[in-house]
């Protein structure tokens, strides 16, 4: 007759001084990955300052492009270039390159205000008979009635007929924040209409500005009032630009422009902070086009600012690599300090390697914690099988599980502790970005030019998905501890059936978990709490379908089978 029992398994306990020995093998393994992990300057949703550095090796820097701009008989530009080396470092303008600029402007009296040679510009300054050198900017310099008289004069004589028709738009009426040119208080607005005009004479207006300012020009002066709008925002803009620009910098930053929207944005910027002039003007000289800075400022506001500062600094290539990696520069916790020195200064190994590839670089890392993880689970199962002798399929199965959900939760632990940005959920805005123009003249009314900006936040999306995952790979863990829990029981296979009978609830655990994942991130979402896709949300519930199948075809199924078998036997034997 055969019996019903199962016997229990064998069990051989190692020595202590093999327990202590693997405990110690363990912990140096774990604070090794952790350390290596430590070292590799990567995170998901900022840029470490060293990686930028690596990036502008052997690229232009600020004081060697104002050095150019000074050969070249420029000081204007070589200004911007020194007052941002100045502000982003710290650090005095070099005597050398200062004295170079002083004998520049003293040899030439005019580039005080035209900034460098400009021909069509210096020959307006000589016939200007107003000049202050204490506010050397376009339009400052154009708002005397005399020195307007000259370029007008001067301008009137242009044989181009663009230029012609923007010096028509002085007839214009029905401004909604200017005054009209004809009226006492008008002198902004023909200030700003004669610079653009002199823009156009001196070939500076790209293409996607002049065509859309001359087309609402022409439709303006046929009595298109929604062209004289969208006219005098585009006046508006570039009398924010001239305000507060000398001529080579104003000229400079409206042709590397490429339509009026990034026009919008960069009269905005100014506006709310004059300083950053010097910031922008540097960027333009270290990008091919402006549309990437000006999404990536959009995008990351103050933030966006910071990280500009510090690339800057750095050089052309730190600039670059900045847009390229689209995120704001990484602002250590202040657990940062507190890490030994020769940490972080392992980090220099390893930048060149995390900016030439940043998705290995993050990968290795992520590796590196999950490791710690792994040799710390190891540890705790040493200490608590105390060396049991090798298991069965089923438990290594669960040694292998447990393994990972301990690598990867002290990963996450890790990473959340050393980037706690990583958790800053921003509320949805819908993506739209809104250019607000109001308060660029005094006493103006409400005026927006949006534009679309639609913002991915992968990485909130995958940090739930990682979530959800994790979440139902613990609940597929304790049912497998359940069945192996039945199988341990030393009683008859009908007993261990309906036992697994009674356990049918627990093992759809993972379904009702993924379907209130679902409808909590669901609500979230439309509570603006979190800014993720609807694919975060649905991934819940598949992710309880997926594991509660693996579950109950690949483990539980055959384990039944196996039970109805030795039931049968049993009850032949009798």
């Amino acid at each position: 007759m055969g019996s019903t029992l199962e016997k229990p398994p064998t069990r051989k306990r190692r020595p202590v001084w093999q327990l202590v020995g693997l405990v110690m093998i363990n912990l140096f393994l774990a604070f090794a990955a952790l350390a290596l992990g430590m070292c590799i300057p990567s995170y998901f949703r900022s840029v470490s300052p060293l990686v930028l550095e690596a990036a502008a090796k052997d690229t232009p820097t600020l004081l060697s492009q104002a050095e150019g701009q000074l050969q070249a008989g420029r000081p204007g530009p070589a200004g911007s270039l020194l007052q941002t080396w100045k502000r982003t470092t710290g650090n005095k303008i070099p005597t050398g390159l200062a004295s170079r600029q002083q004998a520049l402007l003293e040899e030439n009296p005019l580039y005080r205000w035209s900034g460098g040679p400009a021909p069509f510009y210096e020959q307006f300054l000589r016939q200007a008979p107003y000049l202050r050198e204490d506010e050397p900017a376009v339009i400052p310099t154009l708002l005397p009635g005399e020195n307007r008289i000259e370029l007008a004069a001067f301008l009137s004589q242009s044989s181009n007929q663009n230029v012609q028709l923007i010096l028509k738009t002085r007839t214009l009426g029905g401004w909604q924040r200017f005054y009209p040119v004809y009226s006492t208080s008008g002198q902004p607005l023909e200030a700003t209409i004669l610079a653009t005009a002199l823009l156009e004479q001196s070939s500076a207006l790209p293409d996607g500005i002049r065509s859309p300012i001359l087309k609402n020009m022409a439709d303006a002066l046929q009595g298109d009032l929604s062209a004289v709008t969208q006219l005098e925002s585009s006046y508006i803009a570039l009398l924010t630009i001239g305000r507060r620009a000398t001529w080579l910098q104003f000229q400079e930053l409206v042709r590397s422009l490429e339509n009026p929207e990034q026009l919008f944005m960069i009269a905005q910027a100014i506006q709310e902070s004059p300083d950053r002039l010097p910031l922008i003007m540097s960027a333009v000289f270290n990008l091919r086009s402006p549309e990437g800075l000006i999404q990536y400022l959009g995008q990351h506001k103050e933030r966006g600012w910071e990280g500009l500062e510090v690339a800057l600094a750095l050089g052309q290539g730190a600039m670059e690599a900045l847009l390229q990696f689209d995120k704001p520069v990484y602002d250590p916790p202040g657990l940062w300090e507190a890490l030994p020195e020769k940490i972080r200064q392992n980090q220099h190994a390893f930048k060149q390697f995390a900016e030439t590839w940043p998705v290995l670089a993050i990968g290795a890392r992520a590796a590196a914690f999950a490791l710690c993880g792994f040799f710390l689970v190891a540890i705790l199962r040493v200490i608590i099988f105390k060396g049991q002798a090798r298991p069965d399929h089923q438990r290594r199965v669960l040694i292998n599980l447990d393994s990972i959900v301990g690598g990867v939760l002290v990963m996450m632990l890790v990473w959340i502790l050393i980037e706690p940005g990583l958790l800053d959920f921003q509320p949805n805005e819908q993506g739209t970005l809104q250019i607000q123009l109001a308060q660029i003249l005094p006493d103006s009314q409400d005026l927006q030019s949006p534009t679309d900006s639609t913002t991915m936040i992968d990485q909130v999306t995958i940090l739930i998905l990682l979530l959800f995952f994790i979440i139902q790979l613990l609940v597929f863990i304790f049912c497998l501890l359940k069945i192996a829990e039945v199988r341990r029981q030393r009683h008859a296979a009908r007993v261990k059936l309906h036992l697994l009978d009674n356990e049918e609830n627990l093992f759809d655990l993972g379904l009702y978990v993924g379907l209130g994942g679902t409808v909590a991130s669901l609500i979230l979402v439309v509570l603006n709490v979190v800014d993720a896709s609807l694919m975060a949300a649905y991934a819940s519930t598949l992710f309880g379908i997926i594991f509660v199948a693996v579950l109950k075809v690949g483990f539980l199924r055959p384990y039944r089978r196996l039970l109805i078998l030795e039931k049968n036997d049993s009850q032949k034997d009798k």
